[in-house]
């Protein structure tokens, strides 16, 4: 583990939770051996004509050993507006990792999330695939591809006025393409796409794109940005069917 405590740093989020979370941008390059993992912190807000506050706390935390390698996420996003609360939403991911062969790994996950605005009192999900090296060049360039499959229970809130209130359960198919490039020892660009259509129903279908720059300050210290396109072809009443969402903070890792 690396000689470093774990720091909150203050950086500016906008956007609204998606139904896919991009895990690839979050386990860039090569793991290192034994613990490691970072902490965020996001505080904005307004006063004057609108009152606004706006907060978001997140982590990571992985081992790594061998061809296995663990981690865990966890986020919480809430805000207010005038005294009325607008964002309210919790995340958590855990992930079990072997790379049982150079280009080719297999994994599990578990994932537990809500998110009020959207009407999602719970989703729960247990899924597994395997992930491909399709290219890769040093530590520079990266091309990953990955297959798999998950089961998920989802409830949504009743509301006034809607009629798909209540639980659902069923599979998805999940894919993904990652693209990783480092462009100097400083600068790395990311894109990811996924797709995940429902397996008794190819029509309902989530896909999302991610593109993400991150600038190393130091060997601790970095600046992140980054612009999310997410769309559902059959989002729950009175949701939008697409998201265009972008970040820009900093991260400290140990």
């Amino acid at each position: 583990m690396k000689n470093a405590v774990p720091f909150a740093l203050a950086c500016l989020w906008a956007g609204q939770a998606s139904a896919i979370v991009n895990i690839e941008n979050m386990r860039v390059g090569a793991p290192e051996p034994g613990y490691s993992g970072h902490i965020d912190l996001a505080v904005s807000g307004d006063s004057g004509n609108t009152e606004t506050t706006e907060a978001s706390l997140g982590g990571r935390l992985q081992h790594h050993r061998d061809q296995t390698t663990n981690f865990a996420i966890l986020s919480y996003e809430y805000g207010e507006t005038n005294d009325r609360r607008n964002t309210n939403a919790t995340f958590l991911h855990a992930r079990h990792i072997v790379q049982y062969r150079p280009t080719r790994a297999w994994e599990a996950y578990l994932q537990a999330e809500q998110d009020e605005f959207t009407r999602l009192s719970f989703r729960g999900l247990a899924g597994g695939g395997l992930r491909f090296t399709l290219m890769e060049e040093d530590d520079r360039i990266g091309l990953y591809l990955g297959a798999g499959a998950y089961y998920t229970r989802e409830t949504l809130e009743q509301r006034a006025g809607l009629s798909d209130d209540g639980t659902d359960e069923y599979g998805r198919a999940s894919f993904y393409l990652s693209y990783q490039h480092k462009l100097n020892p400083q600068v790395s660009l990311m894109s990811t796409t996924y797709y995940q259509p429902r397996l008794d129903d190819g029509d309902d279908f989530r896909a999302l794109e991610q593109a993400s720059l991150r600038v190393k300050m130091n060997d601790r210290l970095s600046l992140k940005l980054s612009v999310d396109i997410s769309h559902d072809s059959r989002p729950p009443q009175a949701v939008e069917k697409t998201d265009v969402s972008y970040f820009t903070g900093l991260s400290y890792s140990f």
